[in-house]
């Protein structure tokens, strides 16, 4: 951590303090906290930045005028970004990658907050950050990174709106959008298109996975079997967090018309499959209802940020959504 990239975060906001403020404070906790270089020691100042940036959006709250505390909530998450991220390269515990998203939750609440918006900067979190939190094997996690993603994506698009453009702490160059944009098209590409680490559609970063690297692990996966591929593997009905879910939706669905079908759904399903069980006497389900159904019954099982993403990423699921409510 260089002092340097935390000259502009500061206590009181005075001109004297600022500076002065890493090396009188900062740096001087951070070398006590950190004297063991442990993961607990880092979650434990990641922790207290959070506090403290709780306790600047109060500030900013009460004098909401663009004035150096919004600099100094731009600098401290900048700041903290690799810290967090160094966290997460340590250590993917349920536990820690909770306390991680702790932090983000609170800076999606500043970015968010409409009496703010205009003397706050949105600061963006790290690619790597983004895809280690997605790729974990919790559901709890994946749900609370999406629900992040989907405030970030709301402040964005006020940001980009006329009457904000010609503030100038809500101008963004169209590549830092852009950027933020591929974490969207990614997450999308994996649960909702099944086209994991795809990078032919605009803004997609494939999650950061290098070519020769998904060629190999698709053949390998392929050599398994050639029914299913890699990109395939991280949908609703495939992702070790969601098949159980989807497969239980469609359980349910094949309960309440036990009656009236001859076959049930072997699992996992897929377009063709679902043509094919209607076909065999099995249940009638279209593949976008099926898909729209198990994102609803996911959020009655509580995971509600997942559906929060590819609502507010794909516009016409939330017209679909209400038509089916």
């Amino acid at each position: 951590m260089k002092v340097e990239n935390f000259h502009s975060v500061g206590v009181c906001f005075s001109p004297l303090t600022q500076i002065e403020l890493y090396t009188a404070i900062f740096q001087p906790l951070e070398e006590a906290i950190l004297i063991d270089d442990s993961t607990e020691a880092k979650v434990a100042l990641l922790d207290f930045y959070k506090h403290l940036l709780d306790q600047w959006t109060v500030s900013l709250h009460s004098h909401p005028e663009p004035r150096p505390p919004a600099v100094a909530c731009s600098a401290l998450i900048d700041y903290t970004n690799r810290l967090a991220l160094t966290i997460l390269q340590t250590s993917l515990t349920i536990s820690v990658c909770s306390r991680v998203l702790c932090f983000y939750e609170a800076t999606a609440s500043l970015i968010s907050q409409p009496a703010l918006r205009s003397v706050t900067r949105i600061v963006t979190p790290p690619s790597e950050l983004i895809y280690t939190l997605y790729f974990t094997h919790s559901l709890s996690t994946l749900s609370r990174l999406c629900a992040i993603l989907a405030l970030y994506k709301r402040a964005f698009e006020v940001a980009m709106s006329p009457k904000h453009h010609e503030n100038e702490l809500q101008v963004y160059p169209k590549e830092y959008v852009n950027h933020f944009n591929g974490f969207l098209m990614d997450i999308c590409n994996c649960i909702w298109r099944g086209r994991a680490f795809n990078t032919s559609d605009a803004n997609a970063l494939a999650c950061l996975l290098p070519a020769p690297i998904f060629t190999s692990l698709n053949k390998y996966i392929s050599s398994l079997d050639t029914a299913i591929s890699l990109p395939t593997l991280f949908s609703l009905s495939f992702s070790p967090l969601f098949c159980l879910l989807a497969i239980s939706f469609v359980r349910e669905l094949e309960d309440n018309e036990e009656e009236e079908i001859e076959i049930r759904h072997a699992g996992p399903v897929t377009q063709a499959s679902l043509k094919q069980l209607e076909k065999d006497g099995g249940l009638k389900l279209s593949w976008a209802d099926y898909r729209l159904g198990v994102l609803r019954y996911v959020e009655n099982k509580g995971v509600m940020g997942v559906g929060e993403l590819m609502y507010n990423t794909m516009k016409h699921l939330m017209t679909a959504r209400e038509n089916m409510a």
